[in-house]
């Protein structure tokens, strides 16, 4: 009978294992401690593409604030009002860290250390601002555009090199990415084509106002006509994207029908949804 239940015991199936992993997170990092301040640009934004900020874990830095208090319990709960999922802080000083805690966030482990700030003459500190979202670090394409910032900062003119009103400059025509963009990044273009030379792994998001194209495979999220532009279209040599949308349409990676996986294909607005053609 002993043995019995020992060989029972021995065959009961684990119920779980740790792995050391981090997955693709979107970082909010906070230039400012007031929460209403926060709240208005971020609805602003997830306005824009409610369907890409559904259900988004976010990771909020502190780095920026210094010891400024946050009250994080009520920034949490903005987060959660909007769909969002706040899970932890990054780069907390102590306070900030147990308050964290009592928000019932998690505290990221990481060796990157809080930077050293300068203190600056009074007066002459710009005021940043307040909110940037997954301000990832991406590759800068032929075009010399931007590539590192996500749609809650795009890129501001300086106030005094803006032209003259009779000689107003066109916006800039695009970008191409000629290196791999990799899990965590966000490359997003307000103005023209995207345009990737290398694959794109899963947990990258490519987001642009017009057309999308991938010459490799696309494993991450690709949002072509960010500011409702319908006849945009995302083209990609191998579709085993996490997610597409279009114009506020969009289609998870498991109604991406089983035929069209790792082929080439393109993604278009069709009746008021998203249809895959063959390239």
């Amino acid at each position: 009978m002993v043995s019995g239940r020992r060989g029972e015991k021995r065959q009961e199936q684990q119920a779980f294992a740790l792995k050391g992993t981090m997955p693709a997170i979107t970082m909010l990092c906070l230039k400012t401690a007031d929460v209403s301040a926060v709240e208005r640009q971020l609805a602003d934004h997830i306005s824009q593409m409610p369907h890409f900020f559904l259900h988004l874990p976010i990771l909020l830095d502190l780095e920026a604030l210094g010891d400024e208090h946050v009250d994080l319990g009520a920034l949490a709960q903005l987060l959660r009002k909007h769909n969002l999922v706040p899970i932890a802080v990054r780069n907390p000083t102590d306070a900030q860290r147990e308050r964290a805690v009592a928000a019932g966030l998690g505290v990221l482990r990481t060796p990157l250390s809080r930077s050293t700030r300068q203190p600056s003459a009074e007066g002459n500190t710009p005021t940043p601002a307040p909110v940037a979202v997954a301000p990832a670090a991406a590759e800068r394409g032929s075009t010399g555009a931007a590539a590192d910032r996500g749609p809650a900062a795009p890129a501001r003119r300086p106030r005094e090199a803006a032209p003259p009103p009779d000689a107003a400059e066109p916006p800039p025509a695009g970008l191409t990415v000629r290196h791999p963009v990799r899990s965590g990044q966000v490359i997003y273009v307000p103005h023209g084509d995207l345009v990737v030379l290398s694959p794109v792994s899963s947990g990258a998001e490519l987001i642009a106002n017009d057309n999308i194209h991938v010459y490799a495979p696309l494993r991450g999220r690709a949002m072509a006509g960010a500011h409702n532009n319908a006849d945009a279209s995302i083209f990609c040599m191998s579709l085993e994207a996490e997610f597409v949308s279009i114009a506020g349409r969009y289609l998870m990676a498991d109604e991406i029908p089983d035929e069209h996986r790792g082929k080439p294909a393109r993604i278009s607005v069709q009746s008021d949804g998203l249809v895959i053609t063959r390239l």
